[in-house]
């Protein structure tokens, strides 16, 4: 069965479309994408905490906005369209990618994972440099460390041009200023 799409929503500031996905709250995916995986609504509210009404409410109206109907409603439960399968297999793709973009991003702010850029003259096994570095990555496996090797004068020229993060190098390089 379908359903009349509403009309597409309008920015005021340019006066153009705005896409559907703009208007859509994330509480909605969610709760959607909670409903297809127990295939009850009552289930689903009970696994969110939320009312069951809030939820059946919730996903009329993301089907509503979409003009497709994304469950088919029995007396024991919901069972998904095909239209609806193709809907959550996506959103649940979407959502996991929102995920893991918060998740790193909270992680990057911490230094729990990231990048650390190091120049240095030459790493040489065994050397107190080499044994800092080993310790470094072992006790934060979460940044990936790149080493640039060359010459210090080098080194000391992508410090400051931003490509290093930190610089190893023996002696005063000389520099043009």
């Amino acid at each position: 069965m379908r359903r009349r799409r509403s009309a597409p929503m309008v920015d005021r500031r340019w006066g153009v479309p705005t896409p559907l996905g703009s208007r859509i709250p994330l509480a909605s995916l969610i709760q959607t994408l909670a409903v297809a995986e127990h295939l009850n609504f009552r289930h689903a509210a009970n696994a969110l905490g939320v009312a069951q009404s809030s939820v059946s409410a919730r996903v009329k109206a993301l089907e509503e906005d979409l003009g497709i109907l994304l469950f088919e409603r029995h007396a024991r439960g919901v069972r998904l369209t095909e239209a609806g399968r193709h809907f959550v297999e996506r959103i649940a793709a979407g959502v996991d990618q929102l995920d893991h973009a918060v998740k790193t991003a909270c992680m990057a702010a911490t230094g729990e994972c990231g990048r650390l850029r190091v120049g240095i003259h030459a790493l040489m096994p065994g050397s107190f440099l080499s044994e800092l570095i080993a310790q470094y990555r072992e006790n934060n496996p979460g940044i990936e460390v790149e080493i640039t090797e060359g010459t210090a004068r080098d080194a000391v020229m992508q410090l400051r041009a931003d490509r290093l993060d930190v610089a190893f190098v023996a002696g005063t390089p000389e520099l043009p200023d």
